[in-house]
């Protein structure tokens, strides 16, 4: 379907006309589970709702699995998940179902051991950072060793030691 400013314009006015038919002075509850509220975009065609759910597959395909080996920083891979997990618009208790298919080895261990304690996507990220994170000694010897390299531009290394020294103190 071909949206048309005709279309767009009607569209826009439906939208106005359901947001101005909502009463506010309701007396039912108001509480809501913020879990259960997913802002969700209204796509214009099936096209374009068909194109941003291959996009969200394919992003999630890249996501590397944690194995919690000691060349991993699990901050780094916390927040590559976060970002592809915000793009593909998962709610927050898909997140926590959805990582634990990119637990392997070690890492999966730890979470059946520990799965009772960890019933929610924050409590995840607190508790595998507290398991994997190293230690402070170990990250400040990392921002002292980083050196730029040859290839690499003066902004690229920047940007990199600046991620070293917000995980020594975030």
């Amino acid at each position: 379907m071909m949206t048309t400013r005709a279309l767009y314009n009607h569209l826009c006015e439906q939208e106005a006309q359901r947001l101005a038919d909502i009463d506010f002075n309701s007396s039912y509850s108001l509480e809501v589970d913020i879990n259960s509220i997913a802002y969700r975009p209204v796509f214009l065609s099936t096209m374009e709702e068909q194109f941003m759910s291959t996009l969200a597959k394919e992003q999630i395909r890249t996501l590397v699995k944690f194995s919690g080996t000691d060349h991993e920083d699990v901050v780094k891979w916390l927040f590559d998940f976060e970002t592809v997990f915000d793009r593909a618009q998962l709610q927050i208790s898909n997140k926590y179902i959805a990582v634990q298919s990119y637990l392997t080895d070690t890492a999966e261990k730890w979470f059946r051991h520990n799965k009772s304690t960890i019933s929610d996507w924050s409590t995840f990220k607190l508790e595998i950072i507290k398991a994997y994170q190293p230690s402070l000694n170990q990250m400040l010897l990392k921002m002292e060793q980083r050196r730029q390299l040859p290839h690499e531009s003066v902004l690229e290394y920047y940007v990199d030691k600046r991620q070293l020294c917000s995980q020594a103190d975030p």
